[in-house]
């Protein structure tokens, strides 16, 4: 760091793993400390799978109660909640268990930290958008040509409707036969949202 970047490593903050010695020697302290982050990881997607089953079993069971409309509501947030457990998992802890393992194979690289970073601050969205698309009412919602924006009204929503139509198709959850009968009733708000 000092020789590329012009700063000494003990003035900021970091972890290092440096697996091997100079002469080839395993740094069993630091091997340690690899397994100890992948025990952490693994206590916490064992107790999240283990969660996620034993809610589908005891919704399957309890769900058969409700009406059709209900249900599907129910397998929609059910879906949402798996891809929000599973976008962390992409964004976040790959690339943290790519940089933990790599020092193993004693390799050279420098890595990118633009793509970690990018995958940290897209995460947040991300949870927003897969509710957005998921749970059929808010799609609805979305795709309703009474949304408008003022820039230039009819080029911009013409332009997000599209993508937004082609983001539905792609994400599309119309794999249930169940339809939501859900009524939807007119509500005042500003006069934005009535045009």
């Amino acid at each position: 760091m000092l020789d590329r970047y012009n700063i000494d490593i003990s003035e900021i903050s970091a972890v290092i793993l440096v697996a091997y010695n100079e002469n080839g020697a395993v740094r069993w302290f630091n091997i340690l400390s690899v397994v100890n982050l992948t025990f952490i990881m693994l206590v916490q997607y064992t107790v999240i799978i283990y969660c996620a089953v034993f809610m589908y079993i005891e919704m399957e069971e309890k769900i058969q109660m409700l009406s059709s409309s209900l249900r599907n509501l129910h397998k929609q947030f059910f879906k949402t909640l798996i891809l929000q457990i599973s976008t962390p998992t992409i964004t976040l802890f790959l690339p943290v268990i790519f940089i933990i393992y790599i020092p193993l194979l004693n390799i050279q690289t420098d890595l990118p930290t633009g793509i970690s970073l990018c995958g940290i601050a897209i995460y947040p969205a991300m949870d927003a958008i897969i509710v957005m698309y998921i749970v059929q009412d808010y799609r609805k919602a979305m795709k309703s040509t009474k949304l408008t924006f003022s820039m230039k009204e009819g080029v911009f929503s013409g332009i997000l409707k599209k993508y937004v139509d082609q983001l539905h198709k792609w994400l599309s959850t119309s794999n249930d036969n169940t339809k939501s009968s859900t009524k939807s009733t007119a509500v005042k708000g500003p006069a934005v949202m009535n045009n």
